[in-house]
């Protein structure tokens, strides 16, 4: 399937009011694309900052009522297309009975059927388009790593060919706490084989992300881990997934929307490259992980050194310390080889989501006493 380039026609972002979406439009515009920005209602909240943020970029046509949950939704924004980027998802700080106004309210269904219902809409409007002839999907990093890292040798590296679903139990699989990891695996999965089903009308290619962090364009893109990150710096205890010490596997999300376009404009037979048309995208500045309550906070003591910061909890109700271990590396070896992605410094990554969540009133630092 011959690469897109920015002289092809239109491509198309959905989730375009998220982190990731709003990144990604901006990196396809700076490089001379015309794009067409789904969201889902420009009338709420979210929708008015980030129509407010897109309406100051060239080359942007903003398709308002483009939602996961409806069927035919990306019909018109898709036709005439020569690509999607389908980075829309339903995750589990927004599935709330509210952010979702179609779904369920039950927030692991609403999860997995952002993946798979949601992609299933999408995938008819790109049959639907007659034009499109690549779709590059944002899955992540949680349908590569899993549950069988506690078992294997110290210094394993997941790589394309890992699946998070690998020799677990299907009754824990379908666990509902496993409903992001369950909907990311199968959601590639649907993708591949509808690709395969287009007869070579189109074809997948998928970007595994591990922690998406970076500067924040507008305020409705927080959440996740920035939020955690924008917390520490502002002297609180961060509060999503849980108050506790744990391990960041970072990407940029500059590195990242970077390597999607890549991976559109690539020649690379995807397909056939080792582990398939899937792309693990982790950096953390070349280190494999960092730990919150130490290695992470330290970078953020070191770029801004006269803030009161906070830390998450570090020990349990008992009093026993709360032990945080990585038994395995992450990389991003292949995009890095095949695309040409880049990693930057980690240090710049915390550092631009502090400044970004100052600049944009999120946060209000407290200055220590020395």
């Amino acid at each position: 399937m011959p690469a897109i380039a920015a002289h092809d026609g239109p491509v198309a972002v959905t989730g375009c009011s998220g982190f990731t979406g709003g990144h990604m439009v901006r990196e396809l515009v700076l490089h001379g694309y015309q794009v067409r920005a789904c969201i889902r209602d420009a009338s709420s909240w979210r929708g008015k900052d980030c129509v407010q943020y897109l309406e100051s970029l060239p080359n942007i046509e903003i398709r308002d009522g483009c939602d996961l949950f409806t069927p035919h939704s990306y019909d018109d924004a898709f036709r005439g297309c020569s690509a999607v980027f389908h980075v829309a998802a339903v995750l589990g700080n927004s599935a709330d009975g509210k952010s979702q106004p179609l779904g369920s309210g039950d927030v692991s269904q609403d999860v997995y059927d952002g993946g798979i219902v949601g992609t299933q809409n999408v995938i008819d409007s790109v049959n639907a388009s007659e034009s499109v002839r690549r779709l590059v999907y944002t899955s992540s990093m949680a349908a590569v790593s899993g549950a069988k890292g506690a078992g294997l040798p110290k210094g394993y590296e997941w790589t394309e060919e890992d699946w998070a679903s690998d020799e677990v139990d299907p009754e824990r699989w379908n666990h509902p706490l496993n409903s992001y990891s369950r909907s990311k695996v199968d959601t590639e999965h649907l993708i591949n084989s509808a690709a395969d089903a287009s007869g070579g009308k189109w074809d997948a290619i998928t970007m595994n992300p591990a922690m998406i962090c970076g500067p924040i364009l507008f305020k409705a893109q927080v959440g996740q881990w920035i939020e955690q990150i924008g917390r520490i710096a502002n002297g609180e205890a961060p509060n999503w997934p849980r108050p506790y010490d744990m391990n960041y596997n970072i990407i940029d999300v500059r590195d990242l929307v970077k390597a999607h376009r890549l991976a559109a404009e690539s020649n690379v037979d995807h397909r056939n490259s080792k582990g398939g048309p899937r792309y693990v995208m982790h950096g953390s500045g070349g280190r494999s992980s960092l730990q919150l309550s130490t290695e992470l906070k330290h970078i953020i003591r070191e770029e801004f050194p006269s803030f009161e910061l906070g830390s998450p909890v570090t020990t349990r109700s008992n009093g026993d310390p709360i032990v945080v271990e990585s038994n395995t590396v992450n990389d991003c070896k292949k995009a890095k080889e095949l695309l040409g992605a880049t990693i930057r410094p980690v240090e710049d990554t915390v550092r631009s989501v502090v400044e970004t969540s100052i600049e944009l009133g999120i946060i209000q630092p407290r200055i220590a006493l020395s």
